[in-house]
C-alpha cells in the first residue's frame, strides 16, 4: 500500500470550498447590497425629514405673520397667508406619507439584513 500524500487529503476540502465559493461569493454581495440599500434608505428618510422640519418652520412664520395680521386691524386680513399655509400644509401632508413610507422600507430592509446575517 502506498501512504496517501498530504495533496490527495486536502483534495476533496477543495473541491469543497470551490463547489461553495460562488454560492458564498453570492450571499456577500447580497448582503453587501441590502446593506448599501439600507444606509441609502437611512439618508433618503433623514432628507425628507430634514424637508420636513423645513416646511414646517415655514408653516410656523406663516402662521405667526397671520396671526399679527389678524391682530393689526390696519393690515390686510390674511387670506393671502391664510391660503399660503394651507398649501404648505398639504406639501407637509404629503411628506409626512413619504417619510412614513421610507421609515417602512427602512424597517424591511434592516429586517433583512438581520436574517442573513450568519453565526
Amino acid at each position: 500500500m502506498r501512504p496517501v500524500d498530504a495533496d490527495e487529503e486536502r483534495e476533496p476540502e477543495q473541491d469543497w470550498e470551490r463547489s461553495l465559493s460562488p454560492a458564498l461569493d453570492a450571499v456577500r454581495r447580497d448582503v453587501t447590497a441590502l446593506e448599501r440599500e439600507h444606509v441609502r434608505a437611512h439618508l433618503r428618510a433623514r432628507r425628507k425629514l430634514l424637508e420636513i422640519e423645513s416646511l414646517l418652520d415655514e408653516i410656523k412664520s406663516e402662521v405667526e405673520a397671520s396671526e399679527e395680521s389678524a391682530l393689526d386691524p390696519a393690515r390686510s386680513p390674511g387670506a393671502e397667508a391664510e391660503e399660503r399655509v394651507m398649501k404648505l400644509c398639504e406639501k407637509v401632508e404629503k411628506k409626512a406619507v413619504e417619510a412614513a413610507l421610507m421609515g417602512k422600507r427602512i424597517v424591511e430592509i434592516h429586517q433583512q439584513i438581520d436574517s442573513y446575517e450568519c453565526c
